[in-house]
């Protein structure tokens, strides 16, 4: 079974950070994208690469503190609506 974990992650790890950052763009969910960019630091500049490609963004349903929704936003630098 670990041999089996291993090239699983190995497999994942083969993904160009380009790649990951457009997967990340159909991800509508706040809460997935921020899940995605605690995984590793590769997934985190994927899930920075693809806010930066948005235009549109929704913390709608989620409690967000003023720190954390700079955060984000600094790298959504092409959005148009921010739905809070």
């Amino acid at each position: 079974m670990n041999h089996m974990m291993l090239e699983e992650e190995a497999e994942i790890e083969r993904l160009p950070v380009d790649l990951l950052a457009h997967i990340f763009l159909f991800t509508s969910s706040f809460t997935d994208l921020a899940q995605g960019s605690g995984v590793c630091r590769k997934w985190r500049k994927a899930v920075r690469q693809s806010l930066a490609g948005r235009e549109r963004l929704s913390f709608s349903g989620c409690k967000m503190d003023d720190e954390s929704t700079v955060r984000l936003v600094r790298y959504a630098y092409n959005l148009k609506e921010l739905d809070m």
